[in-house]
């Protein structure tokens, strides 16, 4: 059955169906079935060709509830894990700090171990404006008590 949904061009549908929608209901039903799909690599490869995927997972966390959240982390991490070209465009789509605000957040615990998983294998390709050297920074003159 998921060979015959992705050789119909499934992937391609929904990816399109979700960008257009963007309704919180079809969200939350359609991210579950990406995450899932993700996890398989064939299935992967699919999600990861398509231009829209990677910018719109990184757009729906934080955005539309915890549920859509966690899906969208978990399928984002199956895409990162499988190619490093997921891994720079998720980068240069802005993750990065959506990831630290998601694991600030009071969101499902899943979804922050995802989150941190993620950060993990973000590491290498993290924008240089999102690391500061402590030096850059003035010393204080807080005494002791």
């Amino acid at each position: 059955m998921i060979n015959l949904a992705t050789s119909a061009g499934a992937p391609g549908t929904l990816i399109d169906r979700l960008a257009a929608d963007f309704d919180r209901c079809d969200t939350e039903r359609g991210l579950p079935t990406v995450e899932l799909l993700c996890r398989i690599p064939e299935r992967c490869a699919a999600f990861g060709e398509h231009a829209l995927m990677v910018p719109l997972l990184v757009k729906m966390i934080l955005r539309v509830s915890d549920r859509a959240t966690e899906y969208a982390a978990g399928a984002l991490l199956a895409l990162c894990t499988a190619e490093e070209r997921c891994r720079d465009e998720a980068a240069a789509a802005g993750l990065v700090t959506q990831l630290l605000l998601l694991v600030q957040s009071d969101c499902t615990e899943r979804a922050k171990r995802k989150a941190q998983m993620l950060l993990k294998l973000l590491g290498d390709s993290w924008p240089d404006e999102t690391v500061v050297n402590s030096d850059e920074f003035g010393r204080s003159e807080v005494g002791l008590f």
